[in-house]
């Protein structure tokens, strides 16, 4: 009986290390938990009708990755922003994302979808260079990270009902500014959302505009 070639298994070993090397970079993304804190905790917050809604960006890599699973994620030119509602009427109250969007100065940023955000984050090439919008949106079929899409559309605010005398939020992704510190970007901003509604009547309440200076102020500091 032939022996088999001893070269076999060191040649499967090589094959499947080059298989697994050559995977794509998303990979074994895993979604991470995110629920909002007491209101307090929240130094950029406005409260309105009984409805106060708190801001607090992601602006850093490591802040970002607490919540997601991509270490790179800003510098892919995605910045989450928490949006926290707090309810304190006797009705149910509605936000929509959608419309929402950071003013500086003359420039209006826009929320973008969550397929826009895995088409951005998971793009090749140079990662500090913005392709205009519209960003291409993310392609059908087996080339998707479908867990990282499922975790950005699920922590995604769209259409947010909050219970009376209950708390929710959600995060809307926006692209912050390319050049600059992103920090002074922050500090003269605000996040402008308009579209806030009551629950049972369906009827328009105050619009609010929310300084981000305040989150900028006492530095993030990644949970461990």
């Amino acid at each position: 009986m032939r022996q088999r070639p001893r070269l076999l298994l060191p040649l499967c070993a090589q094959a499947l290390f080059l298989t697994l090397a050559l995977a794509p970079s998303y990979a074994g993304y895993k979604a991470r938990p995110w629920n909002p804190r007491p209101v307090d905790s929240y130094p950029a917050r406005l409260t309105s009708e009984g409805v106060t809604i708190a801001v607090e960006p992601l602006y850093r890599d490591d802040l970002a990755a607490q919540v997601f699973d991509k270490d790179d994620m800003v510098t892919r030119g995605i910045m989450p922003l928490a949006i926290i509602i707090f309810n304190d009427n006797d009705f149910p109250i509605r936000i929509e994302a959608n419309q929402i969007e950071i003013i500086a100065g003359d420039e209006h940023v826009h929320t973008l979808q969550p397929g826009e955000v895995v088409s951005r984050i998971y793009q090749k090439g140079k990662k500090n260079v913005w392709i205009p919008q519209p960003i291409p949106r993310v392609p059908t079929g087996g080339g998707v990270n479908q867990d990282a899409l499922s975790d950005i559309e699920y922590k995604f605010l769209g259409s947010k009902y909050v219970d009376p005398h209950g708390k929710g939020g959600g995060f809307i992704y926006v692209h912050p500014p390319s050049e600059g510190d992103i920090l002074s970007y922050l500090s003269n901003s605000r996040v402008y959302i308009p579209d806030v509604f009551r629950g049972d009547t369906r009827a328009r309440m105050i619009f609010f505009e929310i300084e981000l200076k305040p989150a900028t102020e006492k530095p993030l500091v990644p949970q461990r």
